[in-house]
């Protein structure tokens, strides 16, 4: 049996040597293939369709290609990574997706299950493919799977017992187009859902709340601001209700995780954990767990000026909840490869903790003129992140910080968020390292 996988990053190495451990023979086609349209014409592409069982894509390559529409044609079907690790998998599924804070929430759903006498396995979006542990899971075990749009878009047969949408903004339409389009992958994480299973709905987000999906799943809600059927928050305290049904499940007066954005996570993460083991008991330790890399994480404090590293706010609404975290002055690192919207609803809702802002990257000038459009005048446009960061660092008052919170995706200079972030820390200590060194030398200059 051949399968063909198209794309070997992450997803597609995963699900290539998942296949061969099953016997299959796998054969690959990278983005220069599919993005050939003169192939589509040779008679190479039909050797390489001749024989194949089925076809698995990485979440990162379109599927509105003209290479796909011809693989349809001649009925073989296409599927994704997660879609491929679904079908092969065992056990509970807790599936989470939403525009903002889908890997500290299932992060934390993770962390909480630490405890419970049963495999947990965390991967899809979070960077551990699926298909790498899928084959490892039992009837007894839990998979907790954060979902982008790009994942859902392909899924077919997709089936977890318990499904959270966690918000929903303006994202990835170089990709998905319009908003209707996007919001439609997202609802994609509750089909196959029966009335045995269960889907969890921020209540605060307006958008969502007008996009709830048709399920037969049990509804329940998380909610900061109201008293809600599922998760609610009174007095620093997780509150569970269920109809007539009330209980007090934990604490957060220590939570350490900064933000109110953050405490939504929170409380998603815990009804999560609740609905799957009705264990109030694992959500003790809510308040030992940690920020993510690269969300809203603090890298380190040097001459009172405080840098954190929010490389993963690849989105407008993402860097907004980040700025709105702080109470002290800010000073902002935007920019990257362009995501198919412009910067108007960020410089419209900018909070005035916002003293200066450093821009870089393929989408400058289209933040700039955002920037002015909105009168905002203290910025400025450089070449890469270290000259921002260092611009920054230079013009920030004591006692404020230096915030990368990007807006945009990192794919013109960067291979991921993650390296943009690596890169950010980088910076960082090398700042730190030559404020030493000068420090250093005040001192022999004294003496």
């Amino acid at each position: 049996m051949k399968v063909l996988v198209v794309g070997f990053a992450v997803s597609g190495r995963a699900a290539a040597d998942f296949l061969k451990r099953k016997g299959y023979d796998v054969v690959f086609a990278n983005d220069e293939i599919v993005n050939d349209e003169n192939l589509i014409q040779n008679d190479k592409l039909d050797r390489l369709f001749d024989g194949l069982s089925f076809i698995v894509v990485s979440p990162g390559v379109r599927l509105d290609l003209p290479f796909f529409k011809l693989a349809k044609k001649k009925k073989i079907e296409i599927i994704g990574e997660l879609e491929l690790a679904v079908r092969n998998m065992k056990g509970d599924i807790i599936s989470v997706t939403g525009t903002n804070g889908k890997t500290t929430t299932v992060s934390l759903i993770n962390f909480l299950l630490k405890d419970v006498e049963r495999k947990v396995f965390l991967g899809g979006n979070v960077g551990v493919a699926a298909t790498s542990f899928c084959d490892e899971t039992t009837g007894d075990s839990i998979s907790v799977l954060e979902c982008s749009s790009y994942q859902l878009e392909s899924v077919k047969k997709f089936h977890s017992k318990i499904s959270c949408i966690l918000n929903l903004s303006v994202d990835h339409l170089a990709r998905h187009k319009t908003m209707k389009r996007y919001i439609f992958c997202k609802q994609k994480i509750v089909k196959n859902q029966t009335k045995n299973d269960y889907l969890i709905i921020n209540a605060d987000n307006e958008l969502l709340m007008q996009n709830i999906p048709k399920t037969a799943a049990k509804i329940f809600y998380f909610s900061l601001k109201k008293k809600v059927n599922g998760c609610y928050l009174k007095n620093k305290n997780i509150y569970f209700k269920e109809d007539i049904f009330e209980e007090k499940l934990v604490s957060i007066k220590n939570l350490k995780l900064i933000g109110e954005h953050n405490i939504s996570n929170v409380l998603a993460a815990c009804l999560s954990v609740y609905l799957e083991t009705k264990n109030k008991n694992l959500l003790k330790d809510v308040d030992k767990f940690l920020a993510v890399p690269h969300r809203i994480e603090f890298v380190k404090t040097i001459s009172k000026v405080s840098f954190y590293n929010d490389s993963k706010a690849t989105n407008i609404d993402s860097t907004i909840v980040a700025l709105k975290s702080f109470d002290k002055e800010i000073n902002l690192i935007l920019g990257g490869s362009d995501k198919g919207y412009d910067f108007d609803d960020l410089f419209k809702n900018l909070p005035k903790t916002v003293k200066n802002i450093a821009i870089f990257g393929e989408i400058k000038q289209k933040i700039a003129n955002s920037a002015k459009k909105f009168n905002f005048k203290n910025f400025q446009i450089f070449n890469s992140l270290k000259e921002s960061t260092l611009y920054l660092f230079e013009v920030a008052n004591k006692n404020s910080i230096v915030l990368l919170s990007p807006a945009a995706a990192s794919f013109d200079c960067f291979s991921n968020y993650e390296e943009r972030g690596n890169v950010f820390k980088k910076i960082v200590q090398e700042i730190e390292e030559d404020e030493i060194f000068r420090t250093q030398n005040k001192s022999k200059n004294k003496v």
